[in-house]
């Protein structure tokens, strides 16, 4: 990784996908019939992730979005409650909270880690405050982290873990995600890693964890057709990462957010519960976390070096963490767009840019969130999983 640009285009998606995961979704989809139900492989994935994160209530869901909708249900949240959010994110996870009756209260963030401002975060409380969620953007851990939790504590406000970027990262030996009442995971195809779509629950809290479970137990499973479309996904992006010719799909590839979503509307991917086959692809995935989360620290670790070295404006992450790197942002000084496309022509990667507004793709304006609105304009990301000699 020594040389400028990459010799192969370095992709955003997909890069933790192996033989092993195309292997069981060709599996799956060999089967006569289609049956998805969540069955032995959901009950192994739980068992997995209560020990790995040493928690007695997991649940799991057809995506880290659908995830969140089922945790507002299990705080029992009530139309006109309100939850605080960064004012740095995506429209998933407004939907999840809006789609509830919930009222979601943008925050501005700090410039270091991109994460929420205790500061602001303490002002924006009000009345009908019940949450705040705690979001780790790009796998960071936030530089306010632990004023968050205690203002979060003194004033008995829920606390939610939002570890859609950051599965496997940890503080201070703690694994994210055991610090709050209750957090969420997401295996999105841009995510730690990779079923296309899923996400999973975890909590300590007995009250919350008796909810969730019947949330669970209640929720539909997913129709099948999106399962088989889900599979197919997977095997295409399996194979445009590693064949110079692509199969042409059996059925319509799945998109990363639907139609409704985009417009606001409901999508009853939030309500699904995890399938069998997904369970399946995510015990793979977890399997190799170690071996992800390494990977992609020795990108960040060379993204650091080169952006000191050209005097560009990277994070400052917290010396105590073990963060998860999902990307590696940069605060550039000239417009969003030009940046993306400067950094993808001069190094041959695929520059994100995540976020565009403060509840990315939707258009907002929060006149009253300055650092937020600042970073939707000057925040391109990077790729940490990184061609390496042996791929």
């Amino acid at each position: 990784m020594d040389q400028l640009p990459f010799a192969r285009r370095v992709p955003l998606l997909n890069m933790s996908l192996t033989f092993r995961e195309d292997s069981c979704a060709a599996r799956w989809l060999s089967r006569d019939e289609q049956d998805y139900a969540p069955g032995q492989a959901v009950a192994s994935l739980h068992q997995h992730i209560a020990e790995r994160w040493q928690s007695e209530w997991v649940a799991s869901f057809m995506g880290g979005r659908a995830a969140l909708y089922a945790v507002i249900r299990a705080l029992a949240l009530q139309p006109g409650d309100e939850v605080l959010i960064p004012a740095f994110t995506c429209q998933c996870v407004t939907n999840a909270i809006t789609f509830n009756g919930v009222i979601a209260r943008f925050v501005d963030i700090e410039q270091e880690t991109l994460g929420m401002n205790a500061e602001r975060m303490l002002a924006a409380i009000g009345p009908r405050t019940r949450a705040v969620l705690i979001q780790y953007t790009f796998g960071l851990v936030c530089r306010d982290l632990e004023q968050l939790l205690d203002v979060a504590r003194h004033r008995q406000l829920w606390i939610i873990e939002d570890c859609a970027h950051a599965t496997g990262a940890s503080w201070q030996g703690h694994l994210l995600g055991t610090l709050g009442d209750i957090a969420f995971f997401s295996s999105e195809r841009s995510k730690i890693v990779n079923t296309i779509h899923g996400g999973w629950i975890v909590t300590r809290h007995p009250a919350l964890g008796k909810r969730l479970m019947q949330i669970q137990d209640d929720a539909p499973c997913p129709a099948p057709e999106f399962i088989t479309r889900l599979l197919h996904t997977l095997r295409h992006a399996y194979a445009s990462l590693h064949s110079g010719s692509l199969p042409t799909p059996d059925v319509p590839l799945l998109p990363q957010m639907q139609a409704d979503e985009l417009n606001g509307l409901f999508s009853p991917q939030y309500q699904w519960r995890m399938a069998e086959p997904v369970a399946e692809l995510l015990s793979l995935q977890l399997a190799r976390l170690p071996e992800i989360l390494a990977r992609r620290q020795r990108g960040a670790r060379y993204w650091q070096k080169w952006a000191q070295k050209m005097g560009l404006q990277g994070p400052k992450p917290r010396t105590d963490a073990q963060n998860g790197w999902l990307r590696y942002p940069l605060l550039a000084n000239e417009p969003q767009a030009l940046a993306k496309s400067t950094l993808e022509t001069r190094l041959n990667v695929e520059a994100g840019v995540w976020f565009t507004t403060p509840m990315h793709p939707h258009p907002c304006e929060l006149p009253d969130c300055p650092t937020g609105m600042d970073a939707t304009r000057r925040c391109v990301n990077l790729p940490t999983w990184l061609w390496e000699a042996a791929d």
